[in-house]
């Protein structure tokens, strides 16, 4: 496993090589954001899996030091998904330990769940855990909350899937109450520590059931939460980009009415390469990894790679030609906060390393973002 200081001696050197020129940043491609109170376009973050082979105490040690190499690129956020069973091949059963771990290597990059599966806990528990680390962390929590792809997960915690809907309005109902500083029982008392800023910070990922969704986005907006917007894709019950970017328009319009200030986030799947072609093959191990357990769900395991990756909507290839893709899309023109993952499959830690400082030094300029130590 690679150590934070080898981390930090590889963001070193492609400082280095940026300065040198060797890493030259084109001409802005096209810049997308709603703008955000700093005066940037948007903020950066990056999503990560922790899909992987690695033992699971090597997976979290990974994760420390890929925070703390993305905190030194100057990255705004990073978040961390929440699987049970690990389900999905993934290890993060419970983010907010994660993220607390995390925050005692890190000083200033916001910490954020991508997204905390919250119908299958106790909305005050999790209300306790957030106002805990986000007081450990020095004020950097960003909690997102959603109900989970998995089925199964709610059989395990003994609710039914088609209860989800119900379920996730009472438990953010619950959270916004809780973390509000209302009463919790007949004594009076309240959360503690107090959850006021943590609210402030609170982002839901809605469904994407089309007859729900406009409906979902438009009460996020009431509620003053952030939007949390997956992937697009060419799968079934993934949006498309046209239908993300009506959902970012009726949330836009309606937080505006309430008097809210609109928080929107997007995820994309980049992976910046100067080759295309080398690119491919270095992602071809993953897709075949999320081919062989996710055909059930997509039908995607007869694809090829190419077809695949087309369907799944992951950018691949020169900075240019990505950042030219997220400017031509629409879903982007009012967002905020920009979340990026290097999927599908999940790179090994240099590579890792490689794509979040290509991302934030040739992609992401290109867009109009910089570093907020750098406007």
């Amino acid at each position: 496993m690679t150590s934070r200081t080898e981390a930090t001696e590889a963001t070193e050197a492609t400082d280095q090589r940026r300065a040198d020129g060797a890493v030259p940043v084109p001409e802005t491609a096209g810049v997308i954001g709603a703008g955000v109170p700093d005066g940037r376009p948007f903020r950066l973050g990056f999503l990560l899996h922790l899909d992987s082979d690695l033992t699971p105490a090597a997976a979290y040690r990974q994760a420390i030091d890929l925070f703390v190499a993305a905190e030194r690129l100057g990255y705004d956020s990073g978040w961390v998904i929440h699987r049970h069973f690990r389900q999905g091949n993934e290890h993060v059963s419970a983010p907010l330990v994660l993220l607390a771990a995390i925050a005692e290597h890190t000083t200033r990059i916001r910490l954020g769940t991508g997204v905390f599966v919250l119908p299958l806990a106790d909305p005050l528990i999790v209300a306790e855990d957030a106002v805990v680390l986000d007081e450990l962390s020095g004020g950097r929590l960003e909690l997102g909350v959603g109900s989970g792809p998995f089925p199964t997960a709610w059989e395990a915690f003994g609710h039914s899937v088609e209860d989800r809907y119900r379920l996730f309005d009472e438990s953010v109902a619950r959270l916004h109450s809780v973390l509000e500083g209302r009463p919790v029982n007949s004594a009076g008392e309240v959360l503690h520590p107090p959850g006021p800023r943590v609210r402030r910070r609170l982002w839901q990922a809605t469904t994407s059931e089309p007859t729900r969704a406009v409906a979902a986005a438009v009460a996020v907006a009431e509620a003053g939460d952030g939007l949390q917007l997956s992937r697009a894709g060419d799968w079934s019950g993934r949006q498309g980009v046209e239908q993300q970017a009506d959902l970012v328009a009726a949330y836009h319009e309606a937080t505006v009415r309430a008097g809210h200030e609109p928080r929107v986030q997007i995820s994309r799947a980049l992976y910046p390469h100067p080759d295309r072609a080398d690119a491919i093959r270095a992602v071809t191990p993953g897709v075949r990894r999320w081919q062989s357990w996710a055909a059930k769900d997509r039908d995607a395991g007869e694809l090829g790679v190419q077809e695949y990756l087309r369907r799944d909507r992951s950018l691949i290839g020169p900075a240019e030609t990505i950042a030219r893709a997220l400017a031509a899309d629409p879903s982007l023109a009012r967002v905020t906060d920009l979340l990026v993952s290097f999927v599908p499959g999940v790179p090994d830690f240099e590579e890792h390393l490689r794509l979040l400082a290509a991302t934030a030094q040739e992609v992401a300029p290109l867009l109009g973002w910089r570093p907020l130590q750098d406007t």
